[in-house]
């Protein structure tokens, strides 16, 4: 017991023993119960985290720059409902996050509830059933909160290609290996399909679903196979996509590589293809400003990509007419991607604080038009977290 809780107690026992009639080591047993208490609620109290994000970026294509807020979000979750080592305090779970400036937009990300059951206590297997909004669980780098990132802007696949979150219902499990290293984590659920904007009118006959694997053969190696299916352009057409993709870290560096091809149903679209592969080292610093400095390379590719949103080139469906053959809008022209940077990591235990300077480099083939914001450019990124 350290000198803080003998200071606790040792007031307690002065204001409560003279008008006690219990016994000493009652009165110390009970003066105990009741710190633990105060610290049990300390430790399970709404935890409160965050990113914000500045940006400046120049087009020098455009001889035009701008300032801009990419994120302002912030979450309210609480603690994690079981450990790894089996033991499961906490059989409940909630997640509340917002975005103050998303894109220049308030958006609502996450609202889900969870339950956490334990199956196998000895190796600390939980079931996790998780309803309400949530991102779908997809791809590796899609997948990743903006507090997560190791460039200041997304991969195509992240972005465009892969991004999607929805109301719905998931499923969690995780198994552990003899030393309790997580093994297997599986996770796999249904949504309302395309509706997160309009909760009250998503009732659906045909729902999305999505299905993401992680599979850890040996310490620091990660393989990611995933899937997804989703109702778009007012529920008259759907896409299906697959992903398959690995990461692997050790001593600073981080290797990482996805594939994700993306089927449209009744040839809505033509097939879209992505990719994304990066390469980071991050090495260590002692001095008063820096505690690390990140080099960072990445190329990205995708093929004309349609998100649906714009609808198709003849409209003409009525709610009842099945989607056959019509061609759905494009989104995104095909488009190749270098970007090349360094993160400088600031000294600050409390807000870990990263400055991010990014070039990128744009290839459109087939004389493709490239839209204002995606095209050769310096970005410099000063993010906090919390």
């Amino acid at each position: 017991m350290n000198k803080v809780k003998v200071s606790i107690l040792f007031l307690l026992l002065c204001c409560s023993g003279v008008a006690s009639a219990q016994t000493a080591d009652e009165r110390l047993s009970a003066l105990e119960d009741k710190l633990q208490s105060m610290t049990d609620k300390q430790k399970y109290a709404p935890q409160i985290h965050g990113i914000l994000r500045g940006k400046y970026e120049y087009q020098p294509d455009l001889d035009a720059s701008r300032f801009e807020v990419r994120n302002a979000r912030i979450s309210v979750e609480s603690p994690q409902p079981a450990s790894t080592t089996g033991e499961a305090k906490l059989l409940s779970a909630y997640k509340l996050e917002i975005d103050l400036c998303d894109e220049s937009q308030i958006k609502m990300k996450d609202a889900w509830v969870r339950l956490a059951l334990p199956l196998r206590k000895e190796k600390g297997g939980f079931l996790r059933a998780t309803i309400g909004q949530q991102r779908m669980p997809f791809s590796i780098d899609a997948h990743r909160n903006p507090s997560a990132q190791y460039f200041a802007n997304r991969s195509f696949i992240a972005k465009q290609v892969g991004d999607m979150r929805d109301v719905g219902f998931m499923l969690g499990y995780d198994i552990l290996n003899e030393d309790n290293r997580k093994l297997l984590s599986i996770d796999a659920g249904i949504f309302n399909g395309s509706n997160l904007d309009n909760q009250k009118t998503a009732w659906f006959s045909s729902s999305g679903y999505s299905a993401r694997i992680q599979y850890y053969p040996v310490k620091g190696l990660a393989i990611v196979p995933s899937i997804q299916h989703q109702q778009i352009a007012d529920r008259k057409a759907s896409y299906t996509s697959m992903d398959f993709g690995a990461y692997y870290e050790k001593s600073g560096f981080h290797f990482e590589a996805e594939y994700l091809r993306k089927f449209y149903a009744h040839d809505a679209f033509d097939d879209c293809n992505a990719i994304d592969a990066m390469a980071i080292y991050k090495m260590p610093m002692k001095n008063g400003y820096f505690n690390g400095i990140s080099y960072l390379l990445r190329y990205d590719y995708m093929d004309n990509h349609s998100d649906g949103k714009k609808g198709f080139k003849e409209d003409d469906l009525t709610s009842s007419q099945e989607v056959t053959r019509k061609e759905l809008l494009q989104s995104d022209a095909e488009r190749h991607r270098l970007t090349a940077g360094v993160t400088f990591h600031v000294s600050n235990r409390f807000f870990p604080t990263d400055i991010r300077l990014n070039y990128e480099k744009y290839w459109y083939p087939h004389n493709g038009t490239p839209k204002e914001s995606e095209q050769d450019k310096l970005v410099c990124e000063l993010a906090i977290k919390f």
